[in-house]
């Protein structure tokens, strides 16, 4: 897994997923909803991206625990 933010594979990641999402109105919605998120947080949407992947990881791990 990645552990920074501003990893060359993991911004190309998260770009080749918005570009082939593009079509996908309810994806659109929700990675505006976290750029907006990001600016009110004042870090840049790599970043928040990368947190919300990481909690979701850490969610995960957890419930496999369980």
């Amino acid at each position: 897994m990645f552990q920074q933010h501003d990893d060359s594979k993991f911004k190309k990641i998260i770009d080749e997923f918005i570009l082939t999402s593009s079509d996908n109105a309810s994806i659109k919605y929700i990675l505006r909803n976290i750029d907006f998120q990001a600016f009110k947080l004042g870090i840049s949407f790599y970043q928040m991206m990368f947190i919300l992947i990481k909690k979701d990881a850490i969610r995960n791990r957890k419930s496999q625990i369980r």
